[in-house]
């Protein structure tokens, strides 16, 4: 029996010492041949073992291959798929008895991954299935407990190149150790390298593998810290069709404004981008899970922002919460978004709150509060990006709006020479064919300069560049107007139309305001319809044609008292038939301080190319009439009309006017708007001097105008001593201009005097 021991003993031995001289005496080009074709035909791919093969069996069996090389297929960027310096690996003896496989090493040295999906959506990590499929002995279930004691990952990199979108992003310099004793025992990572260029490490924690191969939740636990971010998660992860998460998350970013830049993403404003902070509940599936109990902060120095809520990745993706965004730089922030701003006071802070709820495409904000310098606003507003011109929608209440501050400073020297010319700078209107708008404006007070509206109402239409604004009412110069206003910037040049009518206006408050003329007073309506097309206001305004009309009662004119223009012109007349002697003033009837009371003004200007054009323009008191004709050019912001006067012989103020014995009054309004000049017609004098006054001047002052006497203005103007120049006589020495009321004085006193004379003489002879 002791021999027989001995034999089996010895037998045994035997194939121990056998089992472990063996593969010292294969040849290693066997291992590598079977390695590679095995490896081959798993892969489906092409291996390559180009450096040595190292087995043994003891103290455990452990393997190594040096240089190992996975193909890719034909029409990716590189050659291969994986380069691997060393690939080792050990395995326990004992274990492999009860059938468990206890891996106490797998290395993977110097290996460097290179993934690729083509522009055709082809990737190279999707491998075909094994030719052969090596069935499990029978009368077993093929299954084996499996752990590892240690897996390495050591100076290994990995890189990914996405040809649809053109990223490319790569993982340097990795090193991960990780651990793993049985598929229903916890696995534990830990990794760090370089992704982008930028520092990290990871630690993972799972508490049971196995879950996740029965497609059943297993607990994990991620943190991920960088210089640029640091991510936690605590909660189930569950793979299979859909992979999902259920847990808790924070995202921590140092600087937004870095991260982007890394992931090379274009992002306007960058550099208003700061810390941000990001923590809630993350549920459903992990391509597009369900935030909850959302709360995300952003601080930088340019702008500040938070959001607490919900939001759903899913699909269009939803949100509904509470947001707050504000900025006290807000010129630095618009001029990090590329947007030029002219030097000012204006555009220093910037604040909005709200309630958000909506879809990623279209979203409002309810109960919304903004703020943008003094200006207050409150009401609703939204965006909806779901067409390609994105569209705004909104009902907004604004107690007071003043755009004063963001017209610009004035030029004090152009200022200081009145009313400013109309600017030739070209308009920019491309911002109106990028967005779209549909909006509601309550605005309890709107001032722009000297111009304040109150009680405002508008309806904003903004649609692929045309502007329609509709002004249900608004109250502007002590009048209760309403219109409406159009911007066509679709065309090359870009037009412009406005139709608005006003009751009850203050004229003198509408003009003055408006055109710095201050010379006419009154209440009454007001309408003005009006198109015209041009790349700058001044083209506008050269352009314009249209219609204005005014009803204006109870008023005044100021620098005209026509009243006294009619008692000169009637003292001329009772000093030639009676011979009394008065004093004539038409000083006084132009002077500053000179006004001309109605009781109705209507006009009717056509306007055409910039000219208005007087249709109609009458005024009446109780006793006079007046009518106009001439032009107000709106371009040039000068004006040049005549106003006949007359007088109602019934008094009644019907209009049945007619003219003082065929004698006009005649004025001429000329010059600039904001200091226009008021003087007699001198032409219209002269007329009515020889039509009515003529002969019975000369008959009054005895002298006879015959056929060699010369014209009634000759004599007229022999007897004040005024000589008709002679066209052959030298001009070197032009006389200086004199103005009409100088002439018309001097005309008048001067017939006077010479008929003072005349009675002196006849009481002499006496």
């Amino acid at each position: 029996m002791k021999r027989v021991l001995l034999i089996v003993s010895g037998i045994v031995a035997l194939l121990i010492i056998a089992a472990f001289s063996v593969p010292f005496f294969i040849p290693k080009s066997v291992y590598k041949n079977q390695i590679e074709n095995a490896a081959t035909n798993a892969l489906q791919r092409d291996v390559t073992l180009a450096g040595d093969v190292k087995i043994s069996v003891f103290p455990r069996i452990s393997a190594s291959v040096e240089q190992v090389s996975v193909a890719n297929p034909d029409g990716f960027a590189t050659p291969n798929m994986i380069e691997a310096g060393a690939l080792r690996g050990s395995v326990k003896w004992m274990p492999l008895l009860s059938r468990r496989v206890d891996v106490q090493e797998i290395a993977f040295v110097d290996a460097d991954v290179f993934l690729q999906r083509k522009a055709d959506g082809n990737t190279n990590w999707e491998f075909a299935s094994s030719k052969e499929a090596s069935p499990p002995p029978e009368g077993t279930n093929g299954s084996f407990d499996a752990g590892i004691e240690s897996a390495i990952l050591k100076n290994a990199s990995l890189t990914f190149q996405d040809d649809q979108s053109g990223e490319t992003y790569k993982l340097s310099e990795l090193d991960l150790e990780a651990s793993l004793r049985g598929m229903d025992q916890p696995l534990s990572a830990t990794a760090s390298g370089r992704f982008q260029e930028q520092a990290f490490t990871v630690d993972i924690w799972l508490d049971a593998p196995e879950a996740l191969t029965r497609n059943l939740p297993a607990q994990a636990r991620l943190d991920l810290a960088s210089d640029l971010a640091n991510i936690k998660y605590d909660g189930s992860v569950q793979l299979g069709d859909a992979p999902s998460l259920n847990g808790t998350f924070e995202t921590v970013v140092a600087d937004l404004a870095a991260l982007t830049q890394q992931f090379e993403l274009d992002v306007p404003a960058r550099s208003a981008l700061g810390r941000l902070q990001v923590a809630g509940k993350a549920s459903g599936a992990l391509d597009s899970p369900s935030l909850t109990e959302l709360k995300l902060t952003h601080d930088s120095d340019l702008l500040s922002a938070s959001y607490e809520g919900s939001v759903s990745l899913n699909g269009d993706g939803t949100v509904a919460g509470t947001l707050s965004i504000a900025s006290d730089r807000m010129r630095d922030l618009l001029s990090a978004a590329a947007i030029e701003l002219a030097p000012g006071d204006t555009l220093q802070t910037f604040a909005v709150s709200g309630a958000a709820n909506g879809t990623f495409k279209s979203v409002m904000v309810n109960n919304l509060n903004l703020s943008l310098d003094a200006l207050r606003g409150t009401g609703q507003a939204g965006i909806d990006v779901s067409a390609t011109t994105p569209r705004i929608i909104g009902d907004l209440s604004v107690p007071a709006l003043d755009l004063t501050p963001f017209m610009g400073e004035p030029d004090p020297e152009k200022t200081n020479q009145g009313i400013q010319p109309w600017s030739d700078e070209t308009l920019e209107l491309s911002g109106l064919k990028s967005v779209n708008a549909n909006l509601s404006l309550e605005v309890g007070s709107l001032t722009i300069g000297d111009v304040e509206l109150t009680d405002a109402v508008m309806d904003v239409d903004l649609t692929d560049g045309l502007l329609t604004a509709d002004l249900s009412q608004f109250k502007a110069f002590s009048g209760l107007w309403l219109g409406k206003l159009t911007v066509d910037a679709r065309p090359a040049t870009p037009k412009v139309g406005f139709d608005m009518q006003g009751q009850n206006v203050a004229v003198a408050n509408l003009l003055g305001t408006l055109a710095g003329f201050d010379s006419l007073t009154g209440t009454g309506q007001f309408k003005v319809s009006a198109q015209s097309s041009g790349t700058s206001i001044d083209a506008i305004m050269q352009a314009i044609d249209g219609e204005v009309s005014t009803s204006l009662s109870d008023g005044v004119v100021k620098g005209l008292n026509v009243a006294a223009l009619v008692r000169s012109a009637s003292s001329l007349k009772q000093a030639i038939a009676t011979g009394s002697i008065q004093e004539l003033n038409f000083g006084e009837a132009l002077s500053q301080n000179a006004e001309t009371d109605f009781s109705s003004f209507n006009t009717v200007l056509k306007v055409n190319d910039g000219v208005a054009n007087v249709d109609v323009m009458k005024l009446l008191s109780p006793i006079l009439g007046v009518d106009g004709t001439g032009q107000i050019n709106l371009a040039g912001q000068s004006m040049d009309l005549r106003l006949a006067t007359s007088v109602d012989k019934s008094a009644q103020g019907q209009g049945s006017v007619v003219q003082l014995n065929g004698i006009p009054v005649p004025i001429r309004i000329s010059g600039a708007w904001t200091n226009p000049k008021v003087t007699p017609d001198l032409s219209g004098v002269s007329s009515a001097f020889k039509a009515e006054l003529g002969s019975r001047v000369l008959e009054e002052l005895g002298v006879s105008n015959s056929a060699g006497s010369g014209s009634t203005e000759d004599v007229i103007g022999g007897l004040l001593g005024i000589k008709k120049p002679d066209p052959e006589a030298p001009t070197d020495d032009a006389p200086a201009e004199t103005s009409a009321e100088d002439v018309a004085i001097k005309a008048l006193g001067g017939l006077l005097n010479n008929r003072k004379k005349k009675e002196a003489d006849t009481s002499n002879e006496n």
